[in-house]
This record gives structure tokens, sequence and C-alpha cells, in this order.
């Protein structure tokens, strides 16, 4: 028979030795009693894997509090989704007996080893012995008499080992059966057993003993990090590729978590608590991109399998990040199989992409990946073909290599090259002359950056990163005979490091540096209200004026940013103090318009507070404007706060000072304000987690932020020379969410979300407040994924969100000099596009033989066809009004195949 069993390998070490830190003469903390298992839950077998008879073994990341229970469990190593997510849910039911330090329990970390193997034996039937086997030491592999098995639903089905460390059951009745196996001076472990008809089961277990001499044990005890963020949502890859609507691209989970609105459609933005799609940062590994999507929003930038794990912290988050006023999304890059040649090859309709990864030798390790699209050219086949006359639908491709070398224990180089190109064409021809519109649009970004990590003899680790990268963008657009043309280049150079240390019991500190430079060229030809601001008052299609100007221009920006922070826990409470301190120095030219023969002059300005005597007017809004202006050039600070009431109920809060550079294309002396500088916000959040079960929760979360120093255009019609753009817009957005998760059990996983946002802007001092065109008021969420067995997976998503704020069309004139009409608007921001929901569903089937699976899907996009307006539209003259609608219903066909 087929027997698949479910071996653990514990490797405790301690960060903070204490016979080395001694040894070395370094006073710290003392880990007095290691971690001892003393509840173990047996994983289960992934069915095509144990079918084809594949093994495997997982390494994780297991994090212990302080009173035994396991909390983030994250796979260090893996050997396959199905045997990750395996390992990973039974990990999370694991009952430790805590560590201590200097005699105290202790929050740690450990790792462990799950081995998956497969023992095959075929008997006869019969009325015979149809479940035995032995039961040894894992590490010595000596046999153990006297250990009581037991077969917890059936009254009496005891037996105890032999001499020889064997026992038999005769009879068991066939089907799935609870299995505990106890001893005085063994960790108690329970695993399920399925007993088939007329077939003979016969195991192997492998314990281990309750009290293990931790003399010549090689300790590693990592203290665990403490939640720097006070609001933040994990997305494995395994889950997330599963989730329908992705199209098994794990990145685009992204866009169904809490605190995301939805983008307008094409787009492919990420709109997080109230805030710019541009105030929103992407890191991976610390290093900064220019976009997580490609355009149009299809396919995420980087390739899914080369990612770990997803974070999305909407707000509130730590002192280790910046440059942003929104939220923030980080990509940790996964380790490297250490053995073998493993890679896919997949296609759907969208695009095609390939990953081979690689061991040249037992400590170098390499990957490659690449994609390219097709959906430009295949979009006639799967729906309407005047989609893309107002849908971006662009051709993309992206490649990436990354290779790590591991130099010594605990230390580790690795070198990643990401890459990724954007190019839109399209005309929409009319019989006005005026009317014909075309774009080409070409992006592309690079990034190289290495990444050093160490873990340090006495518990220290430190982490050093150093990239490069380049940026290029062309836009133009040509409205009749009217051009608008932006190019721009920009070099970035980053080194991130830091370092961190526990100092006692209960703190650990850390402290780093996260600088960033940026060398941009621009060139702008065209009108200077196009293409349109947010908070511009105009309607989709609006032609430009025939203000022509043209510049050319160049802006430095070197931010370095000291950071530090320390994690403190005091009881049932944990702190996480921190500061960020945000100079920044900015170099540019011209400052002025190029005129006549005078040569253009430069300029630079550094961060600096003004002067708190200057005169206020009274009011308590610019007040609290010029207190935000004095406060900023100080460390922002930051600070997240759990308290865990129990051991199901903990309560979050969270808040911090935030800033971030001006846009290069807000500079230019012709179309913008060469004077522009850093703006502000000022985070507040706080919320309660519960756990319903091991693996549902539920967390409800409030927030408030507040905005300075944004750029808006000027309101003067004829403003003054360098002065198109003001900074003077302020604003706020505040609201709710929650989310109900089900993380993945018996074959299943989902989430409910649902957020309640406002998001307003007030453009100037003398302005009212206004929504902002990506408000989204209501957000509602729903993802569920089930494993139907036999390798079928189902999935379904629903999604339903308000409209965006649009100015309506209160009238229509005569523009003689631009000879076309010209609409009259009434009150800003007023009225809302009709909102969205959609439904989605993904059937996958997969097949496993030998050391290849094959994947094959189907991922229907609005299943109901219904037809969603993404924008208002009116007719030449503005007397009739409708809507652009979205894709009707999208059916991506795909295959993957993986070895």
């Amino acid at each position: 028979m087929l027997r698949a069993l479910a071996l653990a390998a514990l490797t405790v070490v301690v960060c903070a030795a204490p016979n080395i830190a001694r040894a070395q003469g370094e006073s710290g903390p003392t880990v007095t009693k290691a971690p001892k298992l003393v509840k173990f839950v047996s994983a289960v077998y992934p069915k095509d894997k144990h079918d084809a008879h594949i093994t495997g073994s997982v390494l994780l990341s297991i994090e212990i509090g302080a009173d035994g229970q396991v909390g983030e469990v994250e796979v260090v190593k893996g050997a396959g989704a199905d045997f990750d997510t395996a390992a990973v849910a039974a990990a999370k039911q694991f009952v430790f007996e805590p560590a201590e330090i200097d005699n105290q329990p202790a929050p740690v970390k450990i790792t462990y080893r799950y081995d998956f193997t497969i023992v095959e034996q075929i008997v006869k039937a019969g009325p015979q012995i149809n479940f035995d086997g032995v039961v040894v030491e894992r590490l010595s592999k000596k046999v153990i008499p006297r250990v009581s098995v037991k077969i917890s639903d059936l009254d009496g089905a005891v037996a105890t080992t032999d001499a020889e460390g064997r026992f038999a059951f005769t009879d068991v009745p066939p089907g799935k059966h609870k299995v505990e196996l106890s001893h005085p001076k063994l960790i108690t472990v329970i695993t399920d057993e399925t007993i088939a008809v007329g077939k003979r089961r016969t195991v192997k277990y492998m314990v281990e003993e309750k009290d293990d001499d931790d003399e010549g044990v090689t300790i590693v005890i990592r203290a665990p990090r403490i939640k720097k963020e006070a609001v933040e949502t994990r997305i494995r890859t395994e889950e997330a590729r599963r989730v329908p609507g992705t199209q098994g691209d794990t990145l685009k989970v992204v866009q169904n978590l809490p605190g995301v609105a939805r983008s307008s459609f094409g787009s492919g933005e990420l709109i997080v608590w109230g805030a710019a799609p541009n105030e929103t940062k992407v890191n991976v590994d610390g290093v900064e991109i220019p976009a997580l999507y490609h355009v149009g929003g299809f396919r995420s930038t980087i390739n899914s399998d080369l990612v770990r794990s997803i974070d999305l912290s909407p707000g509130s988050y730590g002192a280790e990040y910046g440059r942003g006023l929104g939220g923030l999304v980080r990509i940790d890059l996964g380790s490297l199989p250490k053995e073998g040649i493993h890679g896919y090859v997949a296609a759907d309709v969208l695009d095609t992409s390939a990953l081979v990864s690689m061991a040249l030798t037992p400590r170098l390790r390499l990957a490659i990946a690449g994609r390219f699209s097709y959906l430009d050219r295949e979009l006639p086949l799967v729906t309407s073909e005047d989609v893309s006359d107002f849908v971006p639908i662009p051709r993309y491709d992206d490649y990436q290599a990354r290779a790590t070398l591991a130099l010594r224990q605990d230390e580790e180089l690795a070198i990643t090259f990401l890459a990724s190109d954007d190019h839109l064409r399209r005309a929409i021809p009319s019989d006005d002359p005026n009317q014909v519109r075309s774009e080409n649009t070409d992006t592309s970004w690079k990034r190289l950056f290495i990444r050093y990590t160490r873990l340090l003899p006495d518990g220290a680790s430190v982490v050093v990163t150093p990239s490069i990268g380049y940026d290029s963008s062309a836009d133009t657009e040509l409205f009749g005979s009217t051009p608008v043309d932006l190019k721009s280049s920009a070099w970035q150079y980053g080194l991130r490091g830091s370092y961190r240390r526990k100092v006692a019991a209960s703190t650990t500190l850390s402290f780093g540096v996260d600088m960033q430079a940026r060398a941009t060229t621009l060139d702008r030809v065209g009108s200077l209200t196009l293409p349109p601001r947010e908070g511009d008052i105009t309607v989709f299609g609006l032609p430009p004026r025939n203000d022509i100007a043209a510049d050319h221009w160049n802006v430095t920006t070197i931010d370095t940013a000291p950071y530090a922070n320390a994690e403190i826990t005091i009881g049932r409470l944990s702190l996480v103090p921190g500061l960020r301190f945000e100079p920044l120095l900015i170099e540019g030219s011209p400052s002025l318009p190029a005129g006549g023969t005078t040569p253009p002059r430069g300029y630079a300005s550094f961060s600096l507070p003004e002067n708190p005597v200057d005169q206020l007017p009274g009011d308590p809004v610019s007040r609290a404007v010029r207190a935000a202006r004095i406060f900023a050039w100080l460390p922002n600070p930051r600070l997240s706060a759990t308290f865990r009431a129990n051991k199901r109920l903990a309560i979050t809060a969270g808040g911090g000072v935030y800033a971030q550079p001006p846009d290069p294309q807000d500079m230019s002396p012709v179309f913008g304000n060469p004077n522009v500088t850093l703006s502000r916000a000022v985070h507040l959040s706080g919320g309660v987690g519960y756990k319903l079960r091991p693996t549902l929760s539920l967390e409800i979360v409030g927030f408030y932020k507040r905005m300075f120093d944004l750029v808006s255009r000027n309101e003067n019609p004829s403003p003054p020379v360098a002065d198109s753009l003001t900074q003077d817009e302020v604003g706020r957005a505040y609201g709710g969410q929650l989310l109900l998760r089900q993380e993945l059990l018996h074959g299943f996983f989902g989430w409910i979300t649902y957020s309640l946002t406002r998001s307003e802007r007030r453009d100037h001092p003398d302005t009212d407040w206004r929504l902002f065109d990506f408000d989204q008021t209501q957000a509602l969420g729903v993802v569920a994924s089930y494993q139907l067995g036999h390798g079928w997976d189902l999935g379904t998503r629903f999604r339903y969100t308000t409209g965006f704020p649009r100015t309506p069309v209160a009238g229509e004139y005569q523009d003689v000099a631009n000879a076309q009409f010209a609409p009259i608007f009434g009150a800003h921001n007023s009225i809302r596009i009709p909102a969205f929901y959609q439904l989605d569903a993904r059937i996958e089937r997969s097949f496993v033989y030998r050391r290849v699976k094959i994947n094959v899907f189907l991922d229907v996009q609005n299943v109901t066809d219904r037809q969603n307006p993404e924008e208002i539209i009116y007719s030449a003259d503005f007397t009739r009004r409708a809507y652009i609608t979205g894709f009707p219903t999208l059916a991506v066909v795909g295959a993957r195949l993986e070895f």
C-alpha cells in the first residue's frame, strides 16, 4: 500500500547564543530554556504528490509567543506550493512550552523542517493485521519501547511498542482515524491515518524526546520581529495564485485587499486609504520600483514565482520606509532551490511566461525569468473590437534574473535584476479632423541591486542593499493638430542598510539608513492644462486649448534618511516607537523659462525649517499647517502598539508623520513650479483583531489621514512666471475597513473585505472642501477558493465599489477662439460614475506525472456580462451624455507546466 508520512525535524538556533556572547566578553540576555514542542499535528500529504510518489522537505520559520502559541509561520525553503501550504497549516496548530530568556518566558523564532516521505507495501486482503508500524527516535534512529499508540476514535484501541519499537492492530475499520503517540519522555504526536479496504498500512513514526540535553546542540533562537505596522495584510503566494481574476498572477491579489480602492479601468494604479496613486510606494527587497503593474493592470511587472510574500500596509507603517504619503507594498523575494533544475512555462490569452532556476554549486543558485504579451493582437478574438479605443491595451514584457551565494552559515549575497517595458499604440479616427486622436506611449524601468544579509554570532543581524536603476517614458498624444508630448528619463541610485540587535529580554533595537538619489531629465511640448491634474474641472476627452508651450528641465533629488526604532514588549503590550529623519536636497535647472540671450540659471534648495516667528493668519487650519511644517523638519515620529488581551483578541494602534519628495514633472518653470518641495501627511489608525478559530480571523480598523503642502494648479488663470502650480493644497481621508479571513484549511480559503472611506481635498485656503477625484465611499470584496479533490480547484470573486466623483456639465457655449463647443460645469465633483460590480470565476485542473505538474485553468471575468460604466463622455456639443463601459465577459484560458 501507499503510506504518506510527514516527518518533522526541529532545529532551534539561538541568535543570542549565551556561551558565545560570554566567550567574547559581551553582556546580553541569556537563553535559559529552549522551546519544546508538546503538541504535534501531522501535515496533510498533497494527494497528487502522494499518488505520484513525490517526496519533499519544507523548512519553516515559526514564531512562538511567550505563551507557547504559534504566531507567524513562514516558508524559508519550499518544496512546492502544495507541500508548503500543508506544512504551514500543520505548524500553525502546534503548541510549545515557551522559551525562557533570563528565566522569563519570551517570544522566539525557530526553524523547523517537515519531511514528506512515502512508504509502500501491498498485502493481500483478509482478516489480519491491517495497521502496524515502528516508533524510532528522530535523531539517533533508535527504536523506542513502551510507547503508547492509541486510535482515539476507537474504544480500547491501544497498543504498546515492544522491545523492537513495533506495534500492531488487527481489523481496524476502514476509514480515517486519529492516532496518538505518547510516552512520558516523548513529545506527544497526533496524526491522521486512513485504512483502506483490503490493504495493510505500515508506518514508521519518528519522534523526539521531551527532555533533550541542550549541550552539543547548535542553537540559534532568533528573536521574532514585533509587527511594526499597525495595519498590515500579508498574503502568501500559494493562496494568491488561486484567486479568481488574477490569472495566476500572485501580485494582482493586492487589488483585492482591504483599504485598496478599485482603480480606473485600464490604469493598474493603487489607490490606498484615499491617497493618490503616486503616493503609494512599492518596494522589492527594500528597493523602490515605479510600478507594480503593467499599463492596463492586466499583469504585474515581477514574476510571481520569485516572490515569497506580499505585504500591504495602507498607512501607519514603520520608520524603515518613507517617501510616500499613502500606503506601502512590500514584496519579499524568496529563496531559490538548493539542488536540481526547476522551473515552469505558462501561456494564456494574455501572455506567455517562463522561469528556470538551478543550483550551479551547493552554494550558488541562479534563476532567470521572462514574459511577453500579445493581448493587443488577440483581443478581437475574445471581445468587441472597439474596446481598445477607450481602454489602454498595451504590449508589455518583463524579465528578471536572480543569483544567490551562500558565503558562510547565516550569511548570503543575492544579486537581482528586474526590468519592465510597456508600449501602447492606439488611434481614434473621426470625420472631423479636429476630433482625430492618437496616442503613443512607451515606458520602461530597470533595477539592479545586491542584498547582503548576515546573522552575527551574538544574535544581531545586518542587511545592506545598494541599488541602481533607470526609468524612461515617452508619451505623445495628438488631438487634431494640437500635440501633447512628454518625455522623461531618470537614473536612480539607492543604498539601504540596517543593523538589528536584541539588547534585553524584552527590547530589540534597530537602526539604519535609506538613501535614494534621482537625476531626472524632462522635455514637454503641449497645452498647459493637458494632461489634466487631479482636481482639474474637466471631462473625458476634452480637447486642449491652443496655448502651446515647450520646456526642457533637469531635477536632481537626494534623500538620505537615517532611521531608528525599538521593539519593546511589556507583558501583553508590544510597542514599536521609531524616528525617521528625511532631509532633502533638490538641484535643478532652469529656475525660469528660457528666453532671449540670457543663459538658464539653476537652483538648489535644502529642506530646512521655516522661521516659526513668521506671521500667520489666525485660523486653526493655517496654524496646523504651520505646525506641521515646523515639526516636519524634525525626525518624523512613528509608533505602533499592540495589546494582546488574550490568546484571541488583539488591540492595535499606530500613527506617524510621513513625507514625500516633489514630482520632477511638477518642477518645470513653464508648466509647473521649480520651488515646490516636500509634501507631508499625518496617519492615525486603530483597530481590533479577533481569532474566531485558529485559521479564521476578524479585523476591524479605523483610520484618519491629514495631508499638507500638496501641489495643485494655480487658481489664477494667468499665473506669474514659474508659478503655474502652487503648494497650498491640503487633504484629509478617514474611514474604516473590515476583513474576515479564512486561511487555508481542508482545501478552502477566502476572505470578505469591506471599506467605508471618504477622501477630500481643499485646493487653496480660500476654496471649499471637495471630493477627491479617486474617492470611493464603499468597496466590498468576496474571495473564495476550494480544492475539490482529484486535482480540481474552484474559485470565485465578487467586487462592488462606488463610482468615482465627476463634475457634471450643466450647459455649453460656442468657443469662437478655439472653434469648438465648450462645457459649462456644475458643482465640482458633485456626481458619480454609476457603481461597479462584477463576478469572476476560476476553475483549474492539475495533473502530476512523475516530477512534472501541469495546470490547466479557465479564468472568467465578468461572468454576468454586466456593462460596467467606467467613465462619462459627452457628445461634441455637450448636449448628450453617455458612458464608456468596461470589458464584457472575458474568458482567459491558460496552462502551466512545472518541472
